[in-house]
């Protein structure tokens, strides 16, 4: 028996069957893939590592700008493939999307999020009982946490005014005495809060994460009544029966969604969306990289690729 020719029969099948399978990917990869960006620099860094991870497996990545809310608009049209950060505490329009079957699930990020009142661990002296919300009715705590301004209700450092963080509404049912003091940009909230924290002064503002600020200090976020849906529409709900907003924000995982035909235009990239996942540490990362030292997000995102070739060795698995 001719073992070569044998050897040589096996690797031309080897050849045939790959044949099919390289053209079908050079035929995924000569397509452009559009994924979202929104502005924020935290689903940006989402969107940039992934992004960049594709164009190594020498994917045409298109980085389409898009409103946060509207890009599902563009999603369920088939303008846009993927999108790498929907945040739980917008469920109900990722559910609203996901219902018109155009638009599919493809898991958590693994990435946990949360978005709150905030503050430095220290702010127990001035409130005792903290998390609990009921410490920051105390007259004690209201006068440390007052201001010139805000004198004789607290300070809230709020966050810039296009952020929906339903804190007038809780003030109003929970009566908080604070004054919710506005910051124009996420520069301006990290400066303020980062300042007094590295003062040592009693502050609490807007917080959330993943964000290096509540990565790098230690503190916590006040336990208000946990949200349920009902809270934000129905008075009746919770300990004030006259107002909605009587509890705390919806808090979870940033998700991954993309068009259902986009899922079959792409399988290959889908698998790797997938199996994409990052930490609350990983994007805090990218979050100072970005807002603080200054770095491009697609930059930033070459630098985490760089640093974590074994975590992308698992996503092209």
């Amino acid at each position: 028996m001719n073992f070569m020719k044998i050897l040589g029969g096996v690797a031309l099948s080897a050849a045939l069957l790959a044949a099919p399978q390289a053209r079908a990917a050079d035929a995924e990869t000569a397509n452009p893939l559009r994924i979202v960006v929104t502005g924020i620099t935290d689903a940006d860094f989402i969107a940039n590592v992934f992004a960049s991870f594709l164009e190594k497996q020498g994917y045409k990545v298109e980085r389409v700008k898009a409103d946060y809310a509207a890009q599902f608009v563009g999603l369920e049209a088939g303008d846009m493939d993927f999108s790498t950060s929907i945040w739980d505490t917008s469920r109900d329009i990722m559910d609203a999307a996901l219902a018109t079957g155009k638009v599919q699930n493809m898991g958590s990020t693994g990435v946990k999020i949360r978005e709150g009142w905030w503050y430095p661990a220290y702010l127990k002296e001035q409130c005792p009982g903290l998390p609990d919300w009921k410490a920051l009715l105390e007259p004690a705590c209201v006068k440390a946490l007052s201001t010139v301004e805000t004198a004789p209700k607290a300070r809230f450092v709020e966050a810039p005014a296009d952020w929906t963080t339903n804190n007038a509404a809780r003030l109003e049912a929970l009566k908080l005495p604070f004054v919710l003091e506005g910051t124009g940009t996420p520069a301006a909230l990290h400066a303020t809060i980062v300042g007094a924290v590295q003062r040592k002064e009693p502050v609490i503002g807007w917080g959330f994460m993943p964000d290096w600020m509540t990565e790098q200090y230690p503190g916590e976020f006040v336990q208000f009544p946990p949200f349920e849906a009902a809270c934000a529409t129905d008075p009746k709900w919770g300990g004030n029966p006259d107002k909605v907003w009587d509890c705390d924000n919806p808090y979870g995982y940033v998700w991954k969604v993309a068009n259902t035909q986009s899922e079959k235009k792409f399988p290959r990239a889908s698998r790797f969306l997938r199996l994409y996942h990052l930490t609350a540490a990983d994007v805090a990362w990218g979050i100072r990289r970005i807002d603080v030292d200054g770095i491009d997000s697609e930059k930033a995102a070459e630098e985490w690729l760089k640093a974590h070739p074994e975590l992308a060795a698992d996503w092209a698995l």
